[in-house]
């Protein structure tokens, strides 16, 4: 069988992916977890667990690298006043929290800080250095000067178009995500190359779950794809909570109400309120790019390609932060929390809620991601295609699903 593993972007939530493979594997090194592999593909997060684990750490020093807050704040360097570019720069100084925050120049010198060993090498060297030579390793990012997916990888399958990089600069592509997190395009060039790339996250061309790129490199690759069998891990899957839906529709009320009325400076919180969340949940939605359409495609790929039945070459885990009826009361309040955190999170005690969240998932009491899924009116879920448990995805080679 050809096993891929595919790591989706998420920012600091990808430490739940390493929680996985820990509850998976133990606290086993990293090149020991990559040649279970015969081809890995990462996006932004993801992409930072690729790099851990290629610089051969343990997991659970992959973990901390998340946990300790020091590192946290090496990737996510907050720009101070002198060094945003206007208009961000005055917007946030009057306390109006748009637009980055983060430097990009910065982040790169934290992962060359983070993973020496990796910068010390380019990206076709990884195979031999893991100790599986057949490994294929594939980064995903945006070209802002084509605006175009690019991957960097490991492997040429057109000698005279491959792009030889390190992963350190690869990885500051892949997770450089715009908008409202870093400023500018991630700047490096190819060896032996004069062209510069311009580099935003991987998200951004529609790669945030990057299953069916790995698929079609397997594809590109000759695999046959009935010998497919990928696991997807997830940094989880916020749908919007009840009160946030009444929230929106109270400050969409209130535009429409008062829009008009310029005067009416009381309101102006709520129109304010309404216009930022409209632009915010679009923003989000370029880079979060719902990975149930990734998943749900695979699957309906395989069908119609392989005849198998949609899990048996796949196994998906990743959170649902959502509450309904159905779910035990317990984890309302911890889901609560979830819903407000972004991707940049920093704090220890942010940290914190994600272990929980991963504990909490694991025992059942927050929901897997679904495949295929309604939002009833009231707010419940109408599952279609979908393991609903932690521990029902997390089988090895029963029933003909993926053994890893």
């Amino acid at each position: 069988m050809y096993k891929i593993l595919s790591l989706d972007g998420g920012g600091s939530w990808a430490i739940i992916q390493l929680l996985t493979l820990r509850d998976r594997y133990g606290n086993m090194n990293g090149h020991k977890v990559l040649r279970k592999f015969d081809l890995v593909i990462a996006n932004s997060g993801g992409s930072i667990v690729l790099a851990a684990l290629a610089e051969n750490y343990s997991i659970d020093k992959a973990i901390s690298l998340f946990k300790d807050k020091e590192n946290r704040e090496r990737i996510f360097y907050k720009n101070s006043f002198r060094d945003r570019f206007f208009p961000v720069d005055y917007l946030r100084a009057f306390g109006i929290g748009f637009g980055p925050k983060y430097s990009a120049l910065k982040k790169r010198e934290a992962f060359e800080y983070l993973f020496p060993e990796m910068d010390k090498v380019q990206m076709s060297e990884l195979p031999k250095i893991i100790g599986k030579e057949s490994l294929k390793i594939v980064v995903c990012t945006y070209d802002a000067l084509n605006n175009r997916a690019k991957f960097f990888k490991s492997y040429a399958l057109n000698p005279a178009r491959y792009d030889s990089v390190r992963l350190t600069q690869a990885i500051n592509g892949s997770s450089n995500a715009p908008v409202q997190y870093f400023d500018f395009p991630a700047r490096f060039k190819a060896k032996e190359s004069d062209v510069y790339f311009e580099l935003w996250d991987g998200a951004l061309g529609g790669f945030n779950n990057p299953i069916l790129a790995g698929i079609i490199e397997a594809y590109k690759l000759k695999v046959d794809l009935k010998d497919l069998q990928i696991v997807s891990l997830g940094t989880s899957n916020p749908l919007m909570s009840s009160d946030s839906k009444e929230k929106f529709w109270d400050w969409k009320l209130t535009a429409q109400k008062y829009r008009r009325k310029k005067l009416a400076f009381h309101r102006m919180k709520s129109q304010l309120s309404f216009f930022g969340e409209t632009v915010f949940n679009q923003a989000k939605t370029i880079l979060y790019q719902p990975p149930d359409t990734a998943n749900y495609m695979a699957m309906m790929f395989f069908k119609a390609t392989t005849g198998k039945e949609l899990n048996d070459n796949i196994i998906r885990l990743s959170p649902l932060i959502h509450f309904d009826d159905k779910l035990s009361t317990e984890a309302e309040p911890l889901i609560k929390q979830l819903y407000a955190l972004e991707m940049d999170l920093t704090k220890d005690a942010q940290i914190d809620l994600l272990l929980q969240c991963f504990n909490a998932w694991k025992a059942g009491k927050i929901y897997n991601q679904p495949i295929e899924f309604e939002v009833e009116r009231n707010n419940d879920q109408l599952f279609r295609l979908i393991d609903l448990c932690y521990q029902d995805e997390w089988i090895s080679g029963e029933n003909g699903r993926p053994k890893i």
